[in-house]
């Protein structure tokens, strides 16, 4: 039995109000008036005295005699940040010092027939964190957090504000029955179809010895006919109906099982997600007395890492032994109030990243193993996982016995309550550890290298485990030639130059990119929501303050001076904010296009990009692909197009040459009919010429040309596969300079209620048509921000979840906006 417990109360200062579990104290305070919304403005500045306040959640559990015949009752709760101590009818259950634990409590002993009041007093983590003694070690942005079990990012980033999420931020709830229980089942299956099912009880029929040799008191129990009933399911999505029972040998027992049909699940992009239910009953004299049930996949995963030249060493990630380029980005927390967050905002993401033909999602080391909904979807979608643990760039307190068994019981938490999942796919002991950027050791390298990779691999023995990343095999834990590496050439084209940014790419040829960091600006609507009027434009202190910078950046600037400069040094002068936000989202789009198409054009050397970020976790502009309120930016259909299975696109070698890339990723071969060349802005054609591809299949194929353009010219590809046409344009200097007009006509067509058509047709090319609507959020693209050539029609449907009118689509592209 189970029972999720409600009607919370939020008491401090001797004032009572409504609290919501799971939720926040800070969003409580703003729903009852008492505080500012501090996603406005500069208002988040007003708010650091909630985390310096201590606060009482209560609630009442209802005991009736049905609860109190129950063997045994545990309170349970999901997650709490952070600091908290637990009462129930005045009782001490126990300390909270984790927010990444789950906490069990027996209380049936403690239970009165009627209404039991349960609190949880929570306690100041600022005022804790005073008291902490940080001599000797060193972190970034604040070296006290890295002795507080909570997400690093809350206490400020280069893209998070100084909010102290604090609370109730899982679900807390009562279970109910026997005593003996199943604690744990661990789901290893193949790609042959053999699926073995191991069982941890809480209990054990075997005595236990200590090392004297004497039997430890109440280590077992005398009872030797207990059964494990395993039902699993012989199709994908059915009902767990094939039975096997296992006599009960001690704590840990296992069943085997072999299906010779099974499905194998895939990334998206290379198969699909075919997910198989099972479920394990537990018998004592004739009665089940407990249940587990879940979903599993049949697939494998490896990590294959091989000479690809004479210095460089390959990081290639395998899902059933085949080669899969990984096309991803970083997921950081998509809410500064963890627990608010809505199963539609989870929903939302995750399905614009399939959309978006994103293949991977690294949940980054600086925020929380993410809730339950996320994995489920990721199961579902085919978009992989890559965990880290919840460490960044940090030393780590490996000398502190308290800190490291903390840890430990973490790591064991949360690998056990993962590792079912078909969709994680590699384990990482997390982000940045201070010295991976240099040639020193610092403190930590024991505990991630070899005390967390042998509890990991102890608890898991399926996926790759790295120590951290970056990570590689010299003593530059970034370095370009090994392993995977956090790598861009933003930061050296804002010094040498934006006009070199393509050469700059092409010097290295990266065996695995897991972070590549550019920025850009969010949609006008999207910024109008967040600055005072008074405010907006020109960038002013609000803009330096919420778009923040990074202080250990050899860059000086702000990252709204770097936007600004990379704006206006790629397309001139910046006017108003609309020509900014294109301006700056358009060499966002353009940079990111460059650094993930170089990549994928030595696919077979390099096995996988992954851009940074994903999402913001409050309202921002600068590093997230999809904006707060879920909306795209311009780089996330730049990326949905580099991201395309079959991808034919040009590129810049490190000799300057410029080559045509034909890449397929995916498992079917194709031929690849091509038409290339260079065309003026008015769609006259200078040069053409023409190449094709044959049985291309997973791998790649590209050619060096003798093609230049200047000025107001472009390259073109026109591309045949299967009788359906395909085209891209491409600009060696990323359109700067180039003289655009908003020359062309809009036709829509209304599909039904919640679908429509948008159909752009332009007589001169057309830079980055934007077609939107008022409350721009709420709607779907298949495509946007797009680049029309003379005489081409290109069609862009909409969907929405509410009726709406095609009609009132707003249409902009970047001469209007920039002019």
């Amino acid at each position: 039995m189970y029972a999720k417990l409600n009607n919370w109360t939020l008491t401090f200062d001797n004032k009572t109000i409504s609290a919501q579990v799971p939720g926040d104290i800070t969003v409580d305070l703003y729903r009852a008036g008492l505080v500012k919304n501090p996603y406005f403005g500069l208002d988040y500045k007003d708010i650091e005295w909630v985390a310096r306040r201590d606060f009482t959640y209560r609630t009442t559990i209802c005991a009736d005699k049905e609860l109190l015949n129950n063997q045994s009752v545990t309170v349970v709760f999901d997650g709490i940040d952070v600091f908290a101590d637990v009462y129930l009818n005045g009782t001490h259950l126990g300390a909270i010092k984790n927010m990444f634990l789950q906490y069990r409590y027996e209380i049936r002993n403690l239970l009165h027939e009627g209404n039991n009041t349960l609190t949880v007093e929570m306690h100041s983590t600022l005022n804790a964190m005073d008291k902490i003694d940080t001599t000797g070690y060193y972190a970034i942005f604040n070296e006290k957090r890295m002795f507080v079990r909570k997400a690093q990012c809350h206490f400020g980033w280069d893209w998070a504000p100084k909010i102290c999420a604090y609370g109730i931020w899982n679900d807390v709830y009562v279970e109910c029955g026997c005593k003996q229980k199943i604690n744990d089942v661990y789901v290893v299956a193949d790609d042959k179809g053999n699926a073995a099912f191991f069982v941890e009880l809480n209990y054990n029929i075997n005595s236990t010895y200590d090392t004297l040799g004497v039997m430890v008191k109440g280590s077992y129990e005398e009872k030797l006919d207990d059964k494990l009933h395993f039902y699993v399911s012989d199709e994908p999505f059915a009902e767990a109906d094939t039975q096997k029972t296992v006599e009960v040998v001690g704590k840990k027992n296992f069943a085997c099982f072999v299906n010779q049909s099974a499905k194998l699940w895939w990334p998206v992009g290379y198969g699909e997600q075919p997910l198989y239910n099972y479920r394990v009953e537990l018998e004592r004299d004739g009665k089940i007395i407990s249940v587990k049930s879940g979903r599993f996949a049949y697939r494998t995963v490896s990590l294959v890492e091989e000479p690809k030249g004479d210095t460089l060493y390959g990081y290639q990630l395998q899902i059933n032994g085949v080669d899969v380029f990984v096309k991803g980005s970083n997921w950081i927390p998509i809410e500064c109030f963890t627990g608010v967050v809505t199963d539609d905002k989870y929903r939302r993401l995750t399905s614009l990243a399939k959309d978006g033909n994103f293949n991977m999602l690294r949940v980054w080391g600086g925020g929380i193993y993410e809730k339950d909904i996320f994995y489920d979807l990721c199961d579902e979608l085919g978009l992989m996982v890559w965990q880290d643990m919840m460490l960044a760039c940090a030393e780590i307190p490996e000398d502190n016995a308290d800190w490291v068994n903390n840890m430990l019981a973490e790591v064991d938490y949360q690998v056990r309550r993962l590792r079912n999942h078909p969709s994680l796919v590699y384990w990482c002991g997390g982000n940045e550890k201070t010295g991976c950027y240099g040639l020193c050791i610092t403190k930590g390298e024991f505990f991630t290298d070899v005390t967390m990779r042998g509890f990991v691999t102890n608890l898991d023995r399926t996926r790759p485990f790295a120590k951290q990343s970056p990570c590689s095999w010299t003593d530059l834990g970034n370095d370009v030639n090994s392993g995977e590496t956090h790598h861009n050439s933003f930061e050296r084209a804002l010094s040498e130059g934006m006009d070199k940014y393509r050469s700059l790419i092409a010097q290295n040829i990266v065996p695995f990119v897991s972070e590549a960091a550019l920025m850009g600006p969010n949609s006008v609507e999207t910024t109008t929501k967040i600055y005072p009027s008074d405010k907006l434009w020109p960038m002013n202190e609000i803009w330096d303050d919420r778009l923040m910078k990074n202080p250990y950046s050899p860059s000086p600037m702000t990252f709204a001076d770097r936007e600004l400069y990379y704006a206006e040094t790629l397309y001139g002068k910046v006017k108003s904010l609309a020509d900014f936000t294109f301006k700056g989202m358009t060499a966002h789009a353009e940079g990111m296009r460059a650094e993930a198409e170089f990549t994928r054009s030595n696919k077979g050397i390099s096995s996988g990009f992954m851009n940074w970020m994903y999402s913001d976790i409050w309202p921002q502009g600068t590093w997230a692909t999809v904006d707060y309120y879920c909306e795209p930016k311009q780089v996330y259909y730049q990326m949905k197009r580099s991201y395309q299975t079959v991808l034919v696109t040009f590129t810049q070698n490190a000799a300057g040459q410029t080559e045509l890339a034909v890449v397929n990723d995916g498992l079917t071969p194709v031929d690849v009919d091509i038409t290339y060349g260079v065309r003026t802005l008015s769609g006259k054609t200078l040069r053409a010429k023409t190449a094709n591809v044959s049985k291309l299949c997973n791998r790649m194929q590209k050619f060096v040309t003798d093609l230049t353009c200047k000025v107001n010219e472009y390259l073109y590809v026109d591309y045949v596969i299967d009788g359906q046409t395909y085209t891209n344009v491409y600009s060696p200097s990323m359109w700067s300079g180039y003289l655009f007009d908003s020359d062309y006509t809009v036709a829509t067509q209304q599909l039904d209620d919640t679908h429509g058509s948008i159909s752009i047709t332009a007589k001169k090319f057309a830079k980055g048509v934007f077609v939107h609507f008022v409350d721009n959020y709420k709607y779907r693209y298949d495509d946007n921000y797009v680049d029309v050539q003379a005489g081409e029609t290109k069609v862009i449907h909409v969907t929405s979840d509410e009726p709406f009118d095609v009609n009132d689509v707003i249409v902009d592209d970047f001469a209007k906006a920039t002019k």
